[in-house]
């Protein structure tokens, strides 16, 4: 059996109450059902193996297989939204943004980092599961004074929706928490004499390696902010913001609509169009008069003089 079919919270069909394994009786007397496909369960608490919930129905298997094939993780979500109730605290990793840039006349690539929030805890209060937000399902969502603030749980086959890295109401901080390695440690508890419910209460409060931020409403502030004091004595400034998604959306922008500050800034930095790091351009050395076809950044040599000191880019080339 695959270990994603070895679920570890059936759905108990007395009160319609989640439940650990550890916290029924054993065999078919456990009285559950899969939180998924509502197959009845029967509670396998052997010597050998890691104690799970199984599907009782062996009519129905391979039907029951193929539509649980992510039952593990549905009984983790659900399991995870019963036992917050209505506040929860989080141990958050920290985000540290980053600004690769060419400047002056070497153009040699650097790089800056800014520190957007450090690592730290919070505590999340008014919680209310499966709601949406921006337009999708979300599993969690709560308030941090005047800020919303925004779970998703991800695990093989469900990730991050696209919107959650551009919400609509930017007066937020989204936060993805990975299942991933809740098999893993499952798998330990009998052995540490840990329930399962036990290891994901603290899974959920104290696992930072777990949490990735996905939006939080300082970071385009601390963009600039950083931009500004790069800009200070710059000689040619060209700079590439990199978001907290660079595999889903462009390298060159951040999440919008801009605040009326920070549209100021992006007007001033022209923040979010492309700013290539190494475009083909055309080049002209004012000495001798040759021309040639370079990168922007680098490409300044002229190839008959061998200097960049006389050098001059005369436009963007049309190959490009």
């Amino acid at each position: 059996m695959s270990d994603l079919n070895k679920i570890p919270f059936g759905l108990r069909v007395s009160d319609d109450e989640l439940v650990d394994v550890y916290d029924v009786p054993n065999g078919k007397q456990c009285g559950c059902v899969c939180p998924s496909c509502h197959t009845p369960l029967e509670a396998r608490q052997g010597d050998r193996n890691v104690w799970h919930f199984g599907h009782a129905s062996k009519k129905v298997y391979k039907e029951t297989k193929n539509e649980c094939e992510y039952s593990f993780y549905l009984s983790l979500r659900m399991m995870a939204r019963q036992l917050i109730g209505n506040q929860l605290t989080l141990h958050l990793p920290e985000l540290i943004g980053k600004i690769e840039y060419y400047e002056g006349i070497l153009r040699y690539r650097q790089n800056k980092e800014f520190i957007v929030t450090k690592e730290r805890n919070i505590t999340i209060e008014a919680l209310k599961v499966e709601d949406t937000f921006s337009g999708v399902a979300i599993d969690l969502i709560g308030s941090i004074e005047s800020f919303k603030f925004v779970i998703y749980f991800t695990h093989p086959g469900r990730v991050v929706p696209d919107a959650l890295f551009s919400p609509e109401d930017t007066k937020c901080g989204i936060i993805e928490i990975s299942l991933d390695s809740l098999l893993c440690k499952f798998k330990s508890a009998k052995s540490e004499s840990k329930t399962y419910h036990g290891i994901l209460a603290d899974f959920l409060t104290h696992d930072k390696d777990s949490k990735r931020w996905i939006f939080h409403p300082r970071f385009e502030q601390c963009a600039f902010s950083m931009l500004e004091s790069l800009e200070k004595g710059a000689v040619n400034l060209t700079y590439n913001i990199i978001p907290l998604n660079p595999t889903n959306h462009s390298k060159h922008s951040i999440p919008k609509p801009f605040t009326p500050e920070s549209q100021k800034l992006a007007k001033f930095y022209d923040f979010g169009t492309e700013k290539p790091l190494n475009s083909l351009v055309n080049f002209v050395c004012v000495m001798c008069d040759s021309h040639w076809e370079g990168y922007k950044a680098g490409g300044n040599i002229c190839p008959k003089c061998n200097s960049h000191l006389y050098s001059k880019q005369i436009g963007e080339s049309l190959s490009y």
